[in-house]
């Protein structure tokens, strides 16, 4: 909870399990962030900042069974469709494709490691990038089929 309120635009949206699950740019409209192209360029780089924030600070604890606490960080970027479920016990709940190519993005992905869609690539790479990330290739993914991902290279992942 302390590295998503590190960011106005994280929202914790729910920990199931062993899953935690973020959003980024939910709380905002798009006059707020600049809108457009900007806006899904700053929502997703928040969104693999909290990503190297949680790989370095899992690295830090040790499990009951003495090995080190090892995570995997999924990011995919795109709409996604909102609300509150329930009426005895209201949830505040996403939906839609995002959600789920995010959270196949994590499952698919390296233990130790941040795995990103091809989406969330092509907004946080570039002559401006402070990331630098290794092509995984294309990797089957549950109910998508074969999907480009991106690894954050070892070096960056948030030792610092």
């Amino acid at each position: 909870d302390e590295l998503v309120g590190r960011d106005s635009l994280l929202w914790k949206v729910e920990t199931i399990g062993d899953a935690f699950m973020i959003a980024s740019g939910l709380k905002h409209t798009e006059g707020e962030l600049g809108g457009g192209l900007q806006n899904r360029k700053s929502t997703a780089r928040a969104a693999v900042l909290f990503g190297k924030s949680a790989l370095a600070e899992a690295r830090t604890l040790t499990m009951p069974n003495s090995m080190q606490c090892t995570i995997r960080v999924g990011v995919h970027t795109g709409d996604v469709c909102s609300g509150v479920v329930g009426t005895r016990m209201p949830r505040y709940c996403l939906f839609g494709d995002t959600v789920n190519t995010a959270s196949r993005m994590e499952s698919s992905g390296v233990p130790g490691r941040m795995q990103i869609s091809e989406a969330t690539h092509a907004l946080v790479c570039g002559d401006d990038s402070d990331f630098c990330w290794d092509e995984r290739g294309y990797v089957e993914v549950k109910g998508k089929g074969k999907l480009k991902t991106y690894l954050l290279r070892e070096s960056e992942r948030g030792d610092d």
